[in-house]
């Protein structure tokens, strides 16, 4: 019992209160309301409209217009909720949730309530009570509102699922083998995973890098969205390193480090490779680990 009543103060999901997800359920809602009272007229709803002869486009336009009006009530609710939950004080918690949905319930019935009563002569009511048709209205509510929250809570539920699953499979691949690096784009979305032995050397261009690697005999490149700052950051703990203001080069496929006059160039030992160029910002850390002193 305890931890039931332990649960029922924790915070919400965060996709419950996401402002895309907001709109996704108010929408979803009025579809699948609209659909409903239209294919299985619940609670014998035609015979709330006056006349002996009710046209399917009469009835649809009436419960459109019903339906519009309740999922006003709605959308202005979410949107509360939604600049509620923004504010670093205040915690939407799942008893709050549940709190707010039943009010949403009660406000919705209260709204059909009133409709109702002002247009009772139109309606075939078996009584004109306020209090029966409030709680008839609450019953016809929660049975048209449970089903497509529930549909939206599952669904979003799965999709939080996919999102992280995808993340935990992102961060980790390339990293269950000693010999991968992986690398991110500027977003942090994975976009490389290649062995160490065949990542020659970066290149920069503007706020984008290429990635020049082996495929077998062939020379590939892989064009990427970051800066080479990003980049050297990612890298740091490799032997890929930032030896020019454009180029990071991979330091255990250096075969030859060749100075003329006042240039330093690498050479990979690989056909058809150019030359990397060492600059002096960089010359003197680049020269120390490919020389290290005794």
């Amino acid at each position: 019992m305890i931890e039931y009543t332990s649960a029922l103060y924790q915070k919400v999901p965060k996709y419950l209160v996401e402002k895309r997800n907001l709109i996704t359920m108010v929408l979803f809602v009025s579809i699948f309301a609209i659909g409903f009272i239209n294919i299985f007229n619940p609670f014998d709803s035609k015979s709330w409209i006056s006349g002996t002869t009710i046209t399917e486009t009469k009835y649809f336009l009436w419960s459109t217009l019903l339906v519009l009006i309740g999922m006003t009530v709605v959308a202005v609710s979410r949107l509360i909720m939604y600049k509620y939950s923004q504010k670093p004080t205040h915690q939407i918690t799942i008893l709050k949730y549940i709190i707010w949905v039943f009010i949403e319930v009660l406000l919705l019935s209260g709204a059909f309530t009133i409709l109702a009563l002002i247009v009772k002569n139109n309606l075939n009511l078996t009584t004109d009570d306020p209090l029966s048709i409030f709680v008839t209205a609450i019953q016809n509510t929660f049975y048209i509102l449970f089903f497509p929250y529930l549909m939206c809570i599952l669904y979003f539920s799965y999709q939080e699922k996919n999102a992280k699953l995808k993340e935990l499979m992102d961060e980790n691949i390339g990293f269950k083998s000693s010999g991968l690096i992986s690398i991110r784009d500027s977003r942090g979305v994975l976009q490389l995973s290649v062995a160490k032995e065949v990542l020659l050397y970066i290149e920069s261009a503007d706020n984008y890098i290429c990635i020049w690697y082996m495929k077998g005999e062939v020379l590939k490149k892989k064009l990427m969205r970051i800066t080479m700052k990003e980049i050297s950051e990612q890298l740091a703990e490799t032997n890929i390193v930032r030896c020019h203001r454009s180029y990071m080069v991979n330091l255990d496929l250096v075969k030859v480090m060749r100075r003329e006059k006042e240039n330093i160039f690498l050479e990979l030992g690989i056909p058809n490779i150019k030359e990397i160029p060492i600059s002096k910002t960089y010359g003197e850390a680049v020269l120390r680990r490919l020389v290290p002193v005794s």
